[in-house]
Formats: structure tokens, sequence, C-alpha cells
């Protein structure tokens, strides 16, 4: 392939040192790290064009554009007279998305109502952005799509009356490019030009420089996506949070912060998402970017930038080894999702949210007033998820030697976290979160025999002993989940923000219009009043509703209270199994923790993720309350799917009754 510089020679072949592969695998590296995997990456990148050369041939398509080889030769041409400034522009994020995407259009995996020229047409944009930054004059056609001719790096230009779907030319001469339009010839930097926005902020001795892309047609992961203009305002807004953000991140996560400052290239602002529900996004083929929801302050911008960086340097060691060979036969639990996930997508998740915990964990001990309860909230709820998470991957025998690393090193990380304290207040409040999306989840996802609960039905019906039959469910995804972090988003309302939670509480009936997911009888649960939150409950469920939120929040109000001093207490013993009870008069049952192939098992939380209640309770009824709230914290569906039988068989079934007669798994 000649000798024309990096652009056009076969792609290296890259291992990493030992002591980067065990600093990935805990959840950390360097940025000696970072710039190990941006040598991968450039030789990703490298493959991904050499793979779209070779299927796009000289007698390819490329409508009113020049050929794809007259493009790619204006590339090496710059890359000629200047490496450094192509080598950033082959690194763009963008670039990778764009030729992921135009591979599998090439390949027929994915298809668009753009002509084929269009997509094709970015390498030529690439082209010319290269030859503007190399200094270079030249001539070249480039696309002219949704309105917009866009240089990769540099800016667009608004093509006012342009079609859908055009073409113009781009030239530079003597150092200062231009982009014809029908109103005339537009200089780059000039008058018409839109800049790429970008952020340079410092803290600490450490330089973040960034774009903000919002020009792109490509910085949506997905498919092409027209420019959104930032207006001055917005823009100013972004700047001052990443200027804070970044402070934050240096002062007390330099370790978090240093390796970005390699790696992080670009964040795609979008608009703001609901509270406590930041939207982010990363993808493999884009190393250095990250979409996210407009933040609402300084410290949802820097969770997030971690988060995503997490991610972004798995995605790069994905380029390397991978880190599974073959799925389990059903999806599994993911904490900090609705839907039940692949193990790809479990592991991307937990390699990410245990930096998300690292980051709590250290903010925690200078975070004050609402600030420190947030942190001490976030690290305790996290630090159980991660934990659920990693001892269910450990066993997987899909897992690759690498993968097998991985997870050792996150568990050894995890592992870290176990003896720190954290104050009782936020801490109940992570475990009944924990528990509440737990529970949410198997209500959405799993589905027990229907033979067996037709069983369970017709002995309660009759008053006959309860039988004595395997109950294991099986995953059947729920399209429609959504919310399953509700509890969460009111707790975080509640801890961070008295005014807005008052208002809430203010007009309980509109609670789901600001919280996804939430009901008034949930808003009642966090606010502490638990005599309402069961009332509404149960009103839910007599009424004939099945929504997992009640039945959810159910057995977090009719726990008993936790021991104040532990984070562990002890697991009761389990009893007799009982006939049906009444109603103050049923043994406590126990037993095992809910399904450990399919969600893991969290001895901590299955046992403890607790809230008490305000009322003296008979021993008798508090064993009844007890035994119910087991059965619907270890398997809610199973509960749920008996009681709604009794219901369609003309039976009545008081949902506590039934829960404290059925017993947990």
């Amino acid at each position: 392939m000649g000798n024309d510089g990096a652009v056009n020679r076969p792609p290296r072949q890259h291992r990493l040192d030992q002591w980067h592969v065990s600093a990935l695998s805990s959840g950390g590296g360097d940025a000696s790290t970072v710039d190990q995997l941006l040598a991968v990456e450039r030789s990703w990148r490298l493959h991904q064009l050499r793979a779209l050369l070779d299927i796009v041939g000289p007698g390819h398509d490329t409508g009113p554009l020049p050929p794809v080889r007259a493009a790619w030769e204006l590339l090496i041409e710059a890359e000629r007279h200047a490496p450094a400034e192509v080598g950033d522009l082959l690194l763009h994020p963008q670039a990778g998305v764009w030729a992921g995407y135009t591979l599998r259009r090439l390949r027929g995996t994915t298809s668009s109502a753009a002509p084929l020229w269009v997509d094709l047409g970015y390498l030529h944009g690439l082209a010319a952005a290269a030859a503007l930054r190399a200094g270079l004059d030249f001539r070249i056609t480039v696309p002219v799509r949704d309105g917009f001719v866009v240089l990769p790096t540099l800016g667009a230009v608004p093509v006012p009356g342009a079609e859908q779907w055009g073409h113009t030319e781009v030239r530079g001469s003597g150092g200062d490019g231009f982009v014809d339009t029908p109103s005339g010839g537009v200089r780059v930097g000039g008058d018409g030009w839109q800049a790429m926005p970008s952020v340079h902020v410092q803290a600490g001795g450490q330089t973040l420089a960034i774009r903000l892309d919002c020009l792109d047609p490509y910085r949506d992961l997905r498919s092409p996506t027209p420019p959104r203009t930032l207006s001055g305002p917005e823009l100013e807004h972004w700047r001052d949070l990443l200027a804070h953000a970044w402070e934050l991140l240096v002062e007390n996560c330099p370790d978090l912060a240093a390796p970005m400052t390699r790696g992080l290239f670009s964040v795609v602002p979008q608009p703001p998402a609901e509270r406590f529900r930041t939207m982010s996004a990363s993808a493999g083929d884009a190393f250095g970017s990250m979409i996210m929801s407009e933040p609402r302050d300084a410290t949802e911008l820097a969770v997030t930038m971690v988060h995503e960086f997490q991610h972004i340097k798995l995605g790069a060691l994905l380029h390397l080894a991978p880190l599974h060979s073959g799925e389990p036969a059903q999806r599994l639990y993911a904490p900090w999702r609705d839907d039940p996930r692949p193990l790809g997508g479990l592991l991307q998740g937990v390699y990410a949210f245990a930096g998300i915990t690292e980051f709590w964990r250290t903010v925690r001990h200078r975070a004050t007033g609402s600030a420190g309860v947030l942190a001490h909230f976030e690290f305790a709820r996290w630090r159980s998820q991660v934990g659920t998470v990693l001892p269910l991957v450990a066993r997987l025998p899909e897992l690759t030697p690498v993968g097998e690393r991985l997870v050792a090193g996150l568990t050894a990380t995890a592992g870290r976290w176990q003896s720190d304290n954290v104050p009782e207040q936020p801490l109940a409040a992570a475990h009944d979160a924990v528990a509440d999306h737990r529970a949410r989840w198997r209500l959405h996802h799993l589905r027990p025999p229907a033979e067996v609960v037709t069983a369970y039905a017709g002995s309660w019906i009759a008053g006959a002993a309860r039988p004595d039959l395997p109950a294991a469910p099986s995953l059947v995804a729920d399209p429609a989940a959504r919310g399953l972090d509700a509890r969460a988003v009111l707790e975080l309302w509640r801890l961070t923000d008295a005014a807005g939670f008052e208002g809430l509480l203010a007009d309980p009936a509109t609670v789901g219009a600001f919280v996804t997911g939430a009901e008034p009888a949930d808003l009642a649960a966090v606010a502490g009043d638990h005599a309402a939150a069961r009332r509404g409950y149960l009103a839910e469920l007599t009424a004939g509703s099945d929504r997992p939120g009640a039945w959810a929040g159910l057995a977090l109000i009719l726990a008993p209270p936790r021991p104040a001093a532990t984070d562990t207490p002890p697991r009761p013993a389990a009893t007799d199994t009982p006939s049906r009870p009444a109603a103050t008069d049923t043994a406590l049952q126990t037993g095992q923790t809910a399904d450990a192939r399919l969600i893991g098992a969290d001895a901590t939380i299955e046992a403890d993720a607790t809230v008490g209640t305000a009322e003296t309770r008979s021993e008798g009824a508090g064993e009844l309350l007890a035994s119910a709230a087991r059965a619907l914290q270890t398997r809610p569906e199973f509960v749920r799917a008996v009681h709604r039988a009794v219901r369609e068989a003309g039976g009545d079934a008081d949902p506590v009754e039934l829960a404290a007669w059925i017993g947990p798994a």
C-alpha cells in the first residue's frame, strides 16, 4: 500500500503491558494507559477505513461526488504536510461512528433514506478538513446534508434553500478555506461560518480541551442527525458547568480526571432530561466522545463524565480482546437499567458503575449539607448494586480469560468499599431504593409457571395448605418497563431538595409528571407516611391494579424495622410451611434468595432492604407482616400472579394475607 504515512499503512498489532491490563481490570488506568488505548484506536480507525475502501472500488457509484479514491488521496497528501493534524482528525470520534455506520450500510445490515453517496461523502468532508488543517491548496466536492456542509472538527456552513441531499465545492487557497453556496463563497472562520464550539478548562494543573459537538452529523452514535446550533447562553452555560465539573473532578478524584486529559475529545450536548435521570451514552466506534443531556449542576456533569469515560476505556479494551465468548441462555438483571441485559451490556454497566461508586466514595468525604447526603446515598446505592452483579457474572462460563480478569479486578476494588461506614439516613434510603428496583424488575420481567400459580390459587380458594411445588420463574422481557428507579429518584428529591419535595407533597396526584413510574403512594412512602402509603398501595391492588410499583412498595412498607446499628443483619430462620393463615396468625418465613441465576444473590439487600412502620404490632401480626414482606421481596412476581389468578377465579385475596401464606422463595 506504499509508504504514504499512517493513513496508508497497514494497522499495527498491539499488546497492552500487564500493568495497564491490571489497572484497567480494576476499573482504573492512568494517562499512560489511555495513551496505549489511543494507539489501539488509531489502528482500529485505519482498519475501518481500509475495510471501507476495500468494499468501495473504483467503479462504485458516488453520485455527484468524485470517487472515494480521490478523497483518500487528498487525505494522504494532507498527512504528508501535517501528520499531527491528520492524526488528530483520524481520532475524531464521529469519524469512527461514520466509518462503522457506513460499513453497515455497505454490508446491508442497516438502511437509510439518504443516498449512499451522502454517507460515503463524509470521507470527502474529512479530506477537505484535513487539507485545510494542513494549509493545502485544493478543490473537492462534498455533500450537503440537511441543508449544511459539515467539515469535521472545524465547523459547518448552512446552505439556504438546499435540498435535503446535495453537493457543493470546498476549496483551499493560500491558507484560507472557502465553501461555495448559492449566495457566494463562505470563508472558513468568516461570516456565515459556524465554528465547532470548544472548551478549555484548567484546575490543579490539569487541562481538559474538548469540543462541544453540536454539528457533526454522526455525533448521535446511532444514525445521522442534522446540526443543532447552540445559542450563546447555552454555550456559556455548558462552559461554566464544564469548568466547575472539572474543578470538582481534579480536586476530589484526580486519578479519574487525569486520564480524561488524554482521551476525552468531545461532549455532545442534548436537551435536559427528567431530573435525576441524566441521559448519556458512548460507543465503541466513538472513542473519546460522550453524549449527555444538559445537567442541572456540576456534580451531575462530573459523575456523568466518569460514567461515560469508563465505557470509553472498556470499549477500547474490547478492540483488543473479547470479554465473553457467548451469551447466557437468558438475559440478566442490571440494577441500573429497566430492561434485562445481555452479558456484554452487563459487563459494560458494572464497569461504568464501579467508576461511579469510586467517585461518590471520594466526594462524600468533602461534600457537606445536602451534597454530602447525596454522595452518601449514591455511594451506598451503587456499592450495593455493583456488589449484586459481580458475583453473578463471576460464575458465568461464557467469560473469556480477559473477562475473568476484569471481573476479578472489579471484585477486588469493590471489596475495598465494604468496610466504609455510611450515615444511617442515606444508608436506609439506599437500601430501600435497591430493593424497590429489584422487586419492580422482577414484576416486569419474570413469569412463574402457570400450572404452579393455578395450584396455589386453587389451594387458597379452598382454604387448603400451601402446595409444595417449585416455582422458578422464566424471563419474559417487558418492553413497556419504564421508571424502575422511581423510588431512588423520589429519595433524591427528598434528600437534596427539601423545597422541591414539599412541592411534590403539596400535589401528590401529579407526582408521575415529575418522576416517571411514581404514584402518590410511592411519594407517601418516601416521605415517611407509611400508613398513607400502605392504604394507597392496598387501594390500588384491591381495585385490580397490578402495578409493579405498588407490589414493590408494599413489600417495603410491610417489612419490620431494620436495626440501625448494622449494615448486614442476620437472616431469620425459616419455619414450617403454613396453611392459609388467619389475619393475625401466621409463621415467619424466610428461605433462600430469589432466583440467583437471573438477578444474583445479594444477601445484604434481600434480607434488609426495609423500612419500618410506625404501628405497634402484636407478635402474630408482626410475623404475618414480616412473612408477607419477605415473600414480596423475594418473589413478588409469584405473589402477584397468584393474586391475579384468585381474582380471575372469583375468589377473594387480601394481598398481605396472601403474600404471608405464600411465603418467601
